[in-house]
């Protein structure tokens, strides 16, 4: 019963980002994506947070960390304000030279703080890019223990009418 609440609350949490994408889509594509989510999370052993959710904590000014998890190049174009930027690969190896090859173990500890309990909340692209679970994963294997991935990503959150940093002119 739990995993049935769990799997129709992803459902209808997803739904409105990859919604954007439905005219491409099939509903058992849908299904794959918000299923392959699941089983990260469950997985990893982290949560799941809806772009509303985190635009509230932002709102609230709670305290947490935010990494963005895409290249930097990609970072500038578009960014969530607050947001730290942390390069992961799309595929966790469990190899930090090959999941995070622009950047140092120590450097993410430092990004992240000394406070195991404080709340980290990582993103990247959307549904189908797998850097914020590379992401999450390396937080809770580095010994964070309140791990949260938005995993709509900078498209979720600009589709949900967010503002949105750029370093771009």
């Amino acid at each position: 019963m739990k995993k049935t609440v769990l799997v129709f609350a992803l459902t209808a949490l997803f739904t409105s980002s990859i919604f954007a994408e439905s005219q491409t889509l099939k509903e058992n594509e849908i299904e794959e994506i918000i299923v392959k989510i699941h089983h990260e999370a469950e997985q990893g052993g982290y949560g799941l947070l809806s772009v509303n959710e985190l635009n509230q904590m932002l709102a609230s000014k709670e305290n947490f960390v935010l990494i963005d998890a895409h290249p930097k190049n990609q970072f500038d174009l578009a960014y969530i304000d607050g947001a730290d930027n942390f390069e992961f690969q799309g595929t966790f190896t469990h190899k930090w030279n090959e999941d995070a090859p622009s950047g140092s173990q120590e450097a993410y500890k430092a990004l992240l703080g000394e406070n195991l309990n404080r709340k980290v909340v990582v993103y990247c692209g959307g549904n189908k890019c797998g850097r914020s679970n590379t992401a999450a994963l390396w937080a809770k294997e580095l010994g964070y223990h309140h791990v949260f991935r938005m995993t709509s990503g900078i498209k979720g959150w600009q589709d949900a009418g967010f503002p949105i940093k750029t370093t771009q002119k």
